[in-house]
């Protein structure tokens, strides 16, 4: 017996009808999202496995398997794809659903739509999103997942392309005054909004007069190690420590500091910006640290396991629209690949240069 029946709806004046089932299209979408979470696990790992499982199938084309079958065992053994690893995604995904659900649920009169007949709807709903003047960032994640929750791909459906070297308005416009401190701190530290909030004093630790390490704990539980050079952030924590002791706190910011809307994001892209151009100065004043700085970047590579793949010798350049984008507000289309490692390694805690200079240091 069919658990789901068909009822007819008057939408924009046409009798449309539609499948609907016993549970709600929110409850049903957000057990099957909530399913996906696979917190706590490192993404890279699968990928290694993925890449062997995919090595093994070469053979399989002398064993008489189809292009089609072939395809489709590839497809299923991408063991990362139907994966969140991040508490921030899976949130950030679970808002995304609460939207698309409302917006059917007010086109319908019901919130009972089935995923096969809510899944017909993706293309429409971000068309309507697009039409709202939402950014290609935004609508690229609601895609995403969506997407992820009905099983299907982002190239199966129109949405504008999102570009790292994108522009947007000045984003000073959200600072207050009592942001100020705050500010201050993310400018100096380069740290993620939730990893200030939860930064400690112990966290800071000073290696000498002009050098200081940060540990703390960024996206997907990495331990990351925040390195900071030169005498002025290293008096700026000293004084914002000393005045944290004063205040009994073991915390550096207070929750009202950490909880302030100012463009936190966008003091961490400039502290990324000042260390980038401060390890370019270095290097082209002395040559000879700029072997300092790729043992550095090697180092931190063996420390976190990983492979470097980029070749550090060759400059990273910007093309198409990333190039004009850069070109339109007067900024380099070519970037040193160690100074652009060092800011991803030890500012921003990533492992390409790529969405350092995309993301940060064209802005």
């Amino acid at each position: 017996m069919n658990k789901f029946k068909r009822v007819e709806r008057i939408i924009e004046g046409k009798i449309i009808e539609i499948e609907i089932g016993h549970n709600t299209l929110q409850y049903v979408l957000t057990k099957r999202l909530t399913g996906m979470r696979f917190l706590g696990t490192k993404k890279h790992k699968l990928k290694i496995k993925n890449s062997i499982r995919r090595a093994n199938t070469k053979n399989l084309k002398h064993k008489g398997f189809s292009d089609e079958e072939i395809e489709k065992f590839l497809d299923e053994i991408v063991v990362y794809k139907w994966r969140i690893f991040t508490e921030s995604s899976f949130n950030r995904y679970l808002k995304v659903i609460k939207r698309f659900c409302k917006y059917l649920a007010a086109k319908f009169q019901t919130s009972h739509l089935t995923m096969f007949e809510a899944e017909k709807y993706i293309q429409e709903y971000i068309d309507v999103r697009e039409a709202r003047g939402l950014s290609a960032d935004t609508l690229n994640t609601d895609l995403s997942a969506l997407c992820k929750v009905f099983g299907r791909r982002t190239i199966e459906f129109r949405h504008p392309p999102r570009h790292g070297a994108h522009l947007k308005n000045d984003p000073t416009k959200y600072n207050t005054e009592t942001g100020e401190t705050t500010r201050d701190v993310a400018l100096t530290t380069g740290l993620r909004r939730r990893e200030l909030g939860h930064l400690k004093v112990d966290d800071i630790k000073f290696i000498d007069c002009q050098t200081v390490h940060i540990y703390s704990i960024g996206k997907g539980g990495k331990h990351n190690r925040t390195v900071l050079k030169g005498i002025v952030e290293v008096s700026k924590l000293k004084e914002y420590i000393r005045e944290a002791e004063e205040k009994g706190s073991d915390s550096l910011l207070t929750k009202t500091e950490a909880r302030v809307p100012d463009a936190l994001h966008y003091c961490r892209a400039i502290c990324a910006q000042n260390t980038y151009y401060t390890v370019l100065k270095e290097m082209e004043n002395d040559p000879s640290k700029r072997a300092e700085y790729i043992q550095a970047i090697e180092d931190e590579f063996k420390r976190n396991k990983r492979k470097l793949k980029e070749d550090l010798n060759k400059p990273y350049r910007l093309r198409g629209y990333n190039k004009k984008a850069a070109e339109s507000i007067n900024k380099p289309v070519v970037y040193d690949r160690v100074a652009a490692m060092y800011v991803s390694l030890f500012i921003l805690h990533h492992f390409r240069t790529n969405t350092t200079i995309l993301h940060y240091l064209v802005k």
